[in-house]
């Protein structure tokens, strides 16, 4: 297993990765008749998002997708090959989409010195040095509060970087690979 390239999320003046999710309506591809695929062990989904908070709304800015074929228009705006040509990998830029997602995401910037090794799945907020959680309703910015400190107090009672006792690997893969709050704010 391979650690996962994640979404993106700029806010306020820089870029920070989406380590958890709680609510609905960020990105699906499905509903733009885009059918990503796997081209690297490094991105499971097929699809990488970067979205951006600007004027208090929560945007589709930019989009990677893998696929054997150029994908369809979005907003009129032409995906261009994201690496040789040979690449399945295409790229949207500046596609400015609103998305009405609903609840809450954790995005996380910063290396921590010393932290513990974790190559598959999802790097945790935890893992990060500087913590945001931002709270949307319909798009809309409702909240933004920092959260380093208490990540910080997380990271320092040592969150497990392996199955726990008595659950199986199966299931901590699953776990790695999922964005929920749980795993990667653990209480």
């Amino acid at each position: 297993m391979t650690a996962q390239v994640p979404d993106e999320v700029f806010f306020e003046r820089g870029w920070y990765s989406l380590t958890a999710v709680d609510g609905t309506g960020l990105f699906d591809p499905e509903a733009h008749d885009l059918e990503p695929m796997t081209v690297s062990s490094s991105c499971w989904r097929g699809h990488i998002c970067g979205y951006a908070v600007s004027e208090g709304r929560l945007l589709l800015r930019d989009l990677i997708i893998a696929s054997e074929d150029p994908p369809p228009l979005i907003r009129k705006v032409v995906p261009v090959r994201d690496g040789d040509e040979d690449d399945q990998q295409w790229l949207y830029q500046n596609l400015e989409i609103p998305v009405a997602f609903t609840g809450r995401l954790l995005i996380g910037d910063g290396d921590i010195k010393g932290r513990p090794y974790l190559n598959m799945g999802f790097k945790p907020a935890w893992m990060y040095r500087e913590v945001h959680e931002l709270t949307f309703k319909a798009g809309a910015l409702v909240d933004a509060a920092d959260r380093s400190a208490q990540l910080a107090a997380v990271r320092e009672t040592g969150p497990p970087t392996q199955p726990t006792a008595g659950e199986s690997t199966a299931d901590w893969v699953s776990r790695t690979f999922s964005l929920s709050y749980h795993y990667s704010w653990p209480t």
